[in-house]
């Protein structure tokens, strides 16, 4: 909602290593999404190619950064704030009664929390690589919207590709497109978090304006064809707050882009109201949250029988029937509310870790008095991540964590480190005087 300043001149060199870096980091995102290419058996369920390229990825990262230089100054809180998440984990695997479960969603959180500990490390280490990071998951948003616009229309051989990265069934939720990913709720809050994130860097000039139109033209096309609800309640919240504090032109945009938010609203339900209105003799916060307000009750009483551990990773959504007088299907459904899940799943105990990771993240970016603009995108990003909590959970899938993680490096890891470099391979304020 600023005039966006004249981007920096680049050497022709630093352009085509820019490109590099792009193709490699879509590449390999790419890689992490084929969730559907079995290569072993483990835990009584199929490995994919996708899941343990993450954790190959994530461990050789993670050896590599400490070998090469230790732990950084400015990640050690960080640090300690993923080990208590990992021990938390631990000890709600240990303690569930239904301990398979929850080891493979526990697997599945600590793969993500190693994997925002890599990206951390990268980010501080080669600032200079923000750029491409954010073009690649641009590349990515509309190489995901090209699978699932062609599965939509009908290409087959399209289709067939998509099949490596999606099960078959999650093309039931035809004609929305689910893209790379299991569900269209998903796609959608990938599509806003990158939309957010393009906007971040083309405010420090990392990436440029096309890449910017990009990503929005990208996000509207995927909230769109997705006809997702969700991820646009934190872009509902952030027009209303723009337009009710600010003035001038920065109100009159933020006042469009709430009209155009309010129209795409309009469109999805119109869309969807055969379904929404499927349950006509439930209440109307029943009827319009597809059945929201039983699941939100059964989470708080499957937490409020495990109050301090939870049942376990991943656990609630096996058990959805027995706590909602038999209503949904058993594994499907996970609690639909960020603190809820959090809740339900790992306890008091969960919260608390999850909530001083948060704090170990944007503590020290609000403590910058003297940066009102990183203060302003850390209000951003926490009523993003917190308006998609609020009926949807996110974080379970690979894609959506990848991204987040993303975000909060970007976030966090100040672009003024950038500036400092001055062609050293490593930032050493950062890395407690310790040059490659």
């Amino acid at each position: 909602m600023t005039m966006w300043p004249l981007p920096r001149r680049k050497n022709p060199r630093d352009g085509g290593a820019e490109a590099a870096a792009t193709i490699g980091f879509t590449l390999l995102y790419l890689l992490f999404c084929l969730q559907q290419v079995v290569i072993g058996q483990g835990l009584g369920e199929g490995i994919s190619l996708g899941s343990t390229s993450i954790r190959l990825v994530a461990v050789a990262a993670a050896i590599i950064f400490f070998l090469k230089c230790g732990v950084p100054i400015g990640l050690r809180t960080l640090l300690l704030s993923i080990s208590a998440c990992l021990c938390v984990l631990a000890v709600s695997v240990a303690l569930s009664d239904h301990r398979l479960i929850a080891l493979k969603f526990g697997v599945r959180y600590a793969t993500q929390l190693l994997m925002l500990w890599c990206i951390f490390n990268l980010v501080t280490a080669f600032p200079n690589l923000r750029g491409a990071l954010g073009r690649a998951v641009i590349a990515a948003l509309w190489i995901s919207l090209a699978i699932g616009l062609g599965t939509r229309w009908g290409i087959e051989w399209v289709n067939q590709l998509g099949l490596l990265f999606h099960e078959p069934e999650a093309l039931r939720y035809m004609p929305r497109i689910v893209g790379l990913y299991e569900h269209p709720a998903t796609f959608g809050a990938i599509a806003v978090v990158v939309a957010v994130m393009a906007t971040q860097l083309r405010e420090e000039l990392s990436i440029g304006l096309p890449a910017l139109a990009a990503a929005y033209a990208g996000a509207a096309t995927a909230l769109f064809f997705t006809e997702a609800r969700s991820p646009i309640v934190p872009l509902l919240l952030l027009a209303g707050t723009f337009a009710a504090t600010r003035r001038g032109r920065q109100r009159q945009l933020a006042l469009l882009v709430l009209m155009l938010l309010s129209a795409l609203v309009g469109v999805v339900i119109w869309l969807r109201y055969a379904e929404l209105t499927s349950a006509s003799h439930e209440s109307l916060a029943t009827m319009f949250s597809l059945g929201r307000t039983y699941i939100w009750q059964g989470a708080v009483d499957a937490w409020l029988g495990r109050p301090w551990w939870g049942l376990g990773p991943g656990v609630f959504q096996f058990l959805t029937p027995d706590f909602t007088g038999g209503r949904f299907l058993r594994g499907e459904l996970h609690a639909h509310n960020l603190v809820l899940a959090i809740l339900s799943e790992t306890g008091l105990m969960g919260l608390i870790a999850m909530t001083s990771l948060a704090a170990a993240l944007l503590v020290p970016v609000w403590a910058e008095a003297d940066n009102t603009a990183r203060r302003r995108w850390v209000f951003i990003w926490s009523v993003v991540v917190l308006g998609m909590g609020l009926f949807d959970f996110y974080l379970p899938f690979y894609a959506f964590s990848l991204h987040i993680s993303l975000a909060a490096a970007l976030l966090c890891v100040p672009v003024a480190s950038a500036k400092k470099r001055a062609g050293a391979r490593f930032d050493t304020d950062a890395y407690g005087g310790r040059p490659s």
